[in-house]
């Protein structure tokens, strides 16, 4: 998929509707990092930020919406997907959500959307335009958005000295061969955050998660001020003292007074 097809498909589905957001959350790749798709944003003032890579929970709700929604293609069999996305799409905006207390369509319009075969009739009493919609802004500024919800508990342990470390180990979470070894590195830290690290890898700056990390205890420099160290003796520095050891070995005595001499050359 080409950066103009995603430029085209944010333009027409998004800004044309809702106006340019504030901020913009994507991951890295190459569509994203292109120098239209920079164009578009700063065009429109938008301030795009990059999720870590092989790191899905930094942008969780799409990752969780994406899982839901392709559950729900599967379930329609061998029918064409591109077919049955606009009902699903449907389904989804007029779905109850428990956690808003309200629709996906009644969020963005203030109302829910009819859909095939409903029960009930709507109401034959309209109300006076104006009327509604100063009521609709007085309700909507009284309104607060819900706490995100999360749902599940993934404790990850994380070492006190990312905190201070100068390098670190990268974990390789893409597909390995069965002798690689899980981290690379060292690489230097460049900058760091709570959550994230900034660290040079092939003279590139990365942005990683602190999940994918661990920290390299590098040793440093030896002082240059330290004492030469001292030279191995020469072979006949060697021969000097081995024949001083056998000049300086003392007599064996034995028991019966008798003095043994041994050869030297078995000593």
């Amino acid at each position: 998929m080409s950066a103009t097809t995603i430029a085209t498909a944010f333009y027409s589905g998004w800004i044309s509707r809702f106006g340019p957001p504030i901020r913009l959350t994507t991951d890295q790749g190459t569509q994203f990092e292109s120098v239209l798709f920079q164009a578009l944003t700063k065009f429109l003032g938008t301030a795009r930020q990059r999720t870590t890579s092989y790191h899905p929970a930094a942008n969780g709700q799409v990752e969780r919406f994406h899982r839901q929604l392709k559950a729900a293609i599967m379930a329609h069999g061998k029918v064409q997907w591109s077919s049955a996305l606009l009902t699903i799409l449907l389904g989804f905006r007029a779905t109850w959500k428990e956690d808003l207390e309200a629709t996906t369509a009644e969020m963005v319009y203030g109302d829910s959307v009819r859909l095939p075969g409903e029960f009930l009739s709507p109401t034959t009493d309209s109300p006076d335009p104006s009327t509604f919609v100063g009521k609709l802004k007085e309700v909507m500024q009284r309104l607060l958005p819900p706490k995100t919800q999360h749902h599940g508990q993934h404790s990850v342990f994380v070492s006190k000295d990312l905190s201070s470390c100068s390098h670190v180990f990268l974990r390789t979470d893409a597909l390995r061969k069965g002798l690689q070894p899980p981290y690379e590195g060292p690489f230097q830290v460049l900058g760091r955050n709570e959550k994230i690290l900034k660290i040079n890898k092939n003279a590139k700056e990365l942005t990683v998660n602190i999940d994918r990390v661990k920290p390299a205890y590098v040793l440093r420099d030896c002082d240059s001020t330290r004492l030469p160290a001292s030279e191995p003796p020469t072979p006949q520095e060697n021969l000097q003292e081995d024949r001083t050891a056998r000049t300086s070995r003392p007599e064996t005595v034995t028991r019966s007074g008798r003095r043994v001499h041994f050869n030297p050359r078995y000593a």
